[in-house]
């Protein structure tokens, strides 16, 4: 029997999974969360420090203080890790593709480090202009606004493209209108 148990755990991998390796149990985490099943160790003091969500989910008179694992809904496991990630030591990176998710997530659980993690990846991504500009304009990027306007240079890159502004912020609005003025 102690031979089975040993065999067990010589066979064991340890955790390559950047994801696992991010939320591993260590010294510095006192809180579990739980996603699709998956469990994150956590460090409440730091998630605390950076959001009030988890500032109030931690502290306040709700069950959740007391449980030893408290589980999150309604996200991906994948993204929510990245998310958590981006105000720890070891960042996971952003993608193109979770960009958006990753904005979104961090204002459901007030995380403003990340959502500026987020906005500098996008800078310095390939992400198309306009697809920039919609990110910018929906979660009040200033600084990607700012970054992807300077890059048109041609007046009529942002004219002959006016329809898809429509839906943009008052703001946003005016910030391409200057664009076109100082490009006269």
């Amino acid at each position: 029997m102690k031979f089975a148990r040993d065999l067990s755990n010589m066979t064991k991998r340890p955790a390559t999974d950047p994801m696992e390796l991010a939320f591993a149990r260590t010294e510095k985490t006192d809180g579990i969360l739980v996603v699709e099943g998956k469990k994150l160790h956590v460090n409440k003091a730091l998630l605390s420090c950076h959001s009030d969500y988890f500032n109030t989910l931690f502290k306040a008179d709700f069950k959740e203080k007391s449980m030893p694992e408290i589980e999150i809904e309604d996200v991906k496991f994948e993204d929510f890790a990245t998310l958590l990630s981006l105000v720890q030591k070891d960042p996971i990176e952003p993608t193109v593709d979770n960009a958006g998710r990753l904005l979104e997530l961090s204002e459901r659980f007030m995380l403003t480090a990340a959502k500026r993690h987020v906005e500098h990846f996008l800078i310095l991504s390939e992400m198309s202009n306009f697809e920039k500009l919609e990110l910018a304009d929906g979660f009040g990027l200033n600084s990607l606004l700012t970054h992807t306007l300077k890059k048109y240079d041609n007046i009529f890159d942002i004219i002959n493209q006016a329809e898809r502004y429509s839906k943009f912020s008052d703001n946003s609005k005016a910030r391409l209108f200057d664009r076109v003025i100082g490009l006269k």
